[in-house]
């Protein structure tokens, strides 16, 4: 059965679209009537980009562009009001697209709060990466704020600190939040486990429910830009963390396990925990959680729209980085 481009299960023969399950076509677009195919190609999308995508407030360097629904119920650029973001993936990240889709859905089945996404397909046939925003409520903007700008950084600097840091700041930023923090903590083993190297403080923010007007945040924003760097040829690093996972790590010191092994195991994350003042317990049924949903993840990735090569170097990283959570 042909895999659903929004949940990767398998689509039934009696839905609308031949590869789009229902249910889930109507989660992301609140009905069935939107076209899923676009009206233009990416030669198009390329010309409209550096335009329309001019004082967006999405960080991130990928070229991208604001869509609504509009009265035909198709998916049409916008300068305004956009409800969703597109993505297609960049001629130096082949299948960026397919990848950060699957990548998302990994988060999503750790049972992290995760944007709604899914692919569509241009005109010609090229498959996208499709977003839906979290920094509106109907026409209320939802306040947020990045990590890099909690520190007061410049973009340039946002690999500047390590998780334990910013973890650190999460608390301050939450009045001390420990579900909060906690969250946190998931994200960053998720971004270990799936070998996201981009996982930088512009990808992390916090955010402030409508009728919250005081000083501290509410939550972290969905989880969005996850991606399976590690796969791309043309990726820089080892593909292990964007920042050192604690603050000692900058002076060079580092835990006894990974001076032995190498890379970060269970121990490193649960001095992290530690340190973020997180209970030992929940820490623990985290990780066994974690490690209980290999198959599940695996399963994902076999399903997705990636490449078979993307797909077997995905497997193994997700593969490789559960046994580092046994010791």
């Amino acid at each position: 059965m042909t895999p659903c481009k929004i949940s990767l299960k398998p689509v039934k023969p009696n839905s609308k679209y031949p590869d789009y399950l229902d249910s889930e076509f109507r989660k992301l677009f609140s009905g069935l009537k939107v076209r899923p195919v676009l009206s233009f190609n990416r030669k198009d999308f390329f010309k409209q980009s550096p335009v329309k995508s001019r004082g967006m407030s999405i960080s991130g360097v990928q070229e991208k562009l604001s869509l609504k629904i509009n009265a035909k119920k198709e998916l049409e650029i916008t300068d305004s009001g956009g409800e969703y973001i597109l993505k297609p993936s960049p001629e130096a990240y082949p299948h960026a697209s397919e990848n950060e889709h699957c990548a998302m859905l990994t988060s999503q089945a750790l049972g992290i709060e995760t944007a709604s996404c899914g692919l569509v397909s241009f005109s010609d046939g090229e498959l996208a990466y499709l977003v839906k925003r979290f920094d509106r409520e109907g026409d209320t903007k939802i306040h947020q704020e990045d990590l890099a700008q909690g520190f007061s950084l410049e973009s340039k600097d946002k690999y500047a600190h390590s998780y334990e840091k910013a973890g650190n700041l999460i608390s301050f930023m939450t009045n001390g939040k420990a579900s909060v923090v906690f969250d946190f903590f998931c994200r960053v083993m998720h971004a270990y486990l799936i070998g996201n190297d981009d996982m930088h403080l512009k990808n992390i923010s916090l955010q402030k429910l409508p009728e919250n007007n005081r000083l501290y945040y509410d939550r972290l924003t969905p989880n969005y830009d996850c991606l399976f760097t590690v796969t791309f040829d043309t990726a820089s690093g080892p593909g292990c963390l964007a920042l050192d996972l604690l603050e000692d790590e900058k002076e060079g010191v580092f835990s006894k396990p990974y001076e032995t092994y190498g890379f970060y195991t269970k121990h490193d994350f649960k001095l992290l925990a530690y340190r973020l003042c997180l209970r030992e317990k929940p820490v623990e049924a985290l990780i066994q959680r974690i490690k209980n949903k290999e198959s599940a993840l695996l399963n994902l990735v076999h399903c997705s729209y990636m490449p078979d090569d993307m797909k077997k170097k995905t497997a193994s990283v997700i593969s490789e980085r559960m046994k580092a959570f046994d010791f």
